[in-house]
């Protein structure tokens, strides 16, 4: 037995099977995915040798420097900030800004299966789905919500955070897993058989829009939309992507008449055409504040933002957003305020060097979208949740680089 265990075939299915693991737990409860993680990160060191470790990440820091640079940004944040408490909290948090992506860029090609990695991600969305889909049907059922709402599947008790609230996660995020995840059985090599029947396909992807309509995330509808209408211009000569492409966008065009979602979308616009989203008027007034403090260059620190947006919603007369306690909700706007011109620079440098590395091909198009206008629209992260999708996914995505290229050298060879 403990032969067995020391051997390299345990050791290569223990790091398999936590790699699976973790990326299965991304959707859903954030203590099970924080242990999933360590899990990871333990199996890694079973793995890879310290020694042979360094020699891949040596050959490969030029992928590390842009997590090195941002978890600079929150140790400069520290030292900048007079709460030293909560800048402290928010370099916890990140930590894995920095782990995730030394373990992952840190392997072999062998040690990854990317069709199993979508699988996983595939079956974590499934259960947090039906986790979701089971409390709905029991409110219906035990009619726990007022009558008028009870019977309809689609109305606005059951969207949004209600839906996801069982399993505590921000809509966005688990809206966007699912985005990433029927891109890559859209687009990606790996899950092409899965292309081959049209109608298992339908099948497969009804639940999945199913429960996207219901999250009613609009930058999740935008950056599936972006992302397939880039990847058809991408493939003009594809048929078969443009076809698919229609037909998703078509899906999403019918999503909007969807009660809650509709009206999210619809109350965008008012009647003469103005843009009235006040996020757009607490950046505004986030900004004048910080302008105030004259540390334009570097910012305020991390551990003083909360100080400027209180006194921005203070003066914008925000009332939900001071009671709650609300962050940016933009990233570019977080990292200016906490970080000034130098900590945005450095994030939108980080941003092109992705777009630059993988050219934007395949997965990294759709991972690229979703990022930045994630980026408009939340500060992810200040959650850790956010950090946990961000670091895997780029990193993911930038493995894939590496992998796919010494594919084709040795292929040209």
């Amino acid at each position: 037995m403990i032969k067995f265990l020391k051997s390299k075939k345990f050791k290569v299915s223990f790091f398999e099977g936590s790699t699976y693991f973790f990326v299965s737990t991304l959707p859903l409860f954030l203590s099970i995915n924080t242990i999933a993680i360590w899990v990871f990160v333990a199996s890694s060191f079973f793995v890879l040798g310290l020694k042979e470790r360094k020699e891949i990440l040596w050959k490969r820091r030029a992928f590390i420097i842009p997590f090195i640079l941002l978890f600079f940004l929150y140790i400069l944040g520290l030292w900048l900030s007079t709460n030293t408490d909560i800048a402290l909290k928010n370099i916890s948090r990140v930590l894995t800004l920095l782990l995730l992506p030394t373990i992952i860029l840190s392997h072999k090609k062998e040690d990854f299966n990317f069709k199993k990695i979508y699988y996983s991600l595939g079956a974590g969305l499934l259960i947090g789905m039906f986790i979701c889909w089971g409390f709905v049907i029991e409110s219906i059922l035990t009619n726990a919500t007022p009558l008028r709402q009870a019977p309809y599947f689609f109305e606005w008790i059951y969207s949004n955070w209600n839906l996801v609230k069982p399993i505590g996660v921000h809509p966005n995020y688990f809206a966007l897993l699912i985005v990433i995840l029927v891109l890559a059985i859209i687009k990606t090599e790996e899950l092409k058989f899965l292309r081959k029947n049209k109608l298992k396909l339908i099948l497969l992807l009804i639940p999945f829009f199913l429960f996207l309509f219901e999250l009613s995330s609009r930058v999740a509808m935008l950056a599936f939309v972006l992302a397939i209408i880039a990847s058809v211009l991408q493939n003009r000569s594809r048929k078969k992507e443009i076809l698919i492409g229609l037909f998703i966008v078509g899906l999403v065009i019918l999503s909007i008449k969807f009660d809650y979602l509709g009206n999210k979308f619809s109350g965008l616009i008012d009647g003469r055409g103005n843009v009235k989203i006040e996020r757009i008027q607490r950046w505004d007034y986030i900004i004048r504040e910080f302008k105030k403090e004259e540390k334009l260059v570097f910012g305020v620190g991390s551990g003083d933002t909360e100080e400027i947006y209180t006194s921005a919603y203070i003066n914008g007369n925000f009332k939900t957003a001071l009671v709650e306690n609300y962050n940016a909700h933009n990233q570019f706007v977080e990292f200016l305020v906490s970080n000034g011109v130098f900590g945005l620079l450095v994030f939108v440098w980080v941003l092109l060097f992705f777009a630059f590395k993988t050219k934007l091909r395949g997965e990294a198009l759709s991972f690229f979208i979703i990022v930045v206008l994630l980026s408009f629209i939340e500060s992810f992260l200040g959650r850790a949740k956010g950090v946990f999708i961000f670091s895997f996914f780029l990193s993911f995505n930038l493995t894939v680089l590496l992998i796919r290229r010494t594919h084709t050298l040795s292929a040209g060879q």
